[in-house]
């Protein structure tokens, strides 16, 4: 089965309301057979020209037991695979380096920050992590370590698939299937090679 993310879109947009939710409940449905299998199977990639260099993606995801197709999709529509993301209590803030991520993070009194490439949530995770600070989880490779094992947890739930995917993201009914949404076409865009050039090495 071969579904295309604007092709889905354009099913979605053209139904009211009830029939979005159900052409897109139907859609996550026929889907899960697909990330069942993810799961199943581990599928592994590799990307770059040095052989020798693996990717963090996939480090992360073997050191969690989780499927490096599900969590590059996860770090899509958590970050749009940027390193230094935050979103501070609803406000997404892109910083353009490290430094200035730390920077944001000093200046800002609360806790309820999502920080980095899987959006890590400092006031839940933070404690539960084994870091010492928030700029901690600025490291990459640290952030995709924690954010794995957090997908691990989510994934490792009752529930179907999907509801136990969007678990890493948490919420009510439709944020959840909006979540999902996200994730799939995150998913999409890795299968089709089009985010190479947004990923750490």
């Amino acid at each position: 089965m071969r579904i295309r993310a604007e092709g889905i879109v354009r099913l979605i947009r053209g139904h009211s309301e009830s029939q979005r939710r159900s052409t897109f409940s139907r859609t996550l449905a026929r889907l899960a057979g697909l990330l069942a299998l993810l799961l199943m199977t581990h599928s592994v990639v590799a990307w770059g020209s040095d052989a020798r260099v693996e990717s963090p993606y996939l480090v992360a995801a073997r050191n969690a037991d989780v499927p490096p197709d599900l969590l590059i999709a996860i770090v899509g529509a958590e970050s749009g695979y940027h390193p230094w993301a935050l979103n501070v209590r609803g406000h997404q803030v892109f910083c353009q380096s490290r430094e200035d991520a730390e920077n944001v993070l000093a200046n800002t009194p609360t806790d309820d920050v999502d920080i980095g490439l899987m959006q890590i949530n400092w006031r839940f995770w933070g404690p539960r992590s084994g870091v010492a600070s928030k700029g901690e989880l600025l490291d990459p490779r640290k952030n995709l370590e924690i954010g794995a094992a957090i997908l691990k947890d989510s994934l490792s739930r009752a529930g179907s698939l999907w509801h136990r995917i969007s678990n890493y993201h948490m919420g009510g009914e439709r944020e959840r299937e909006r979540y999902n949404q996200q994730v799939y076409d995150a998913y999409l865009r890795y299968m089709h090679g089009k985010i190479h050039s947004g990923m750490i090495r």
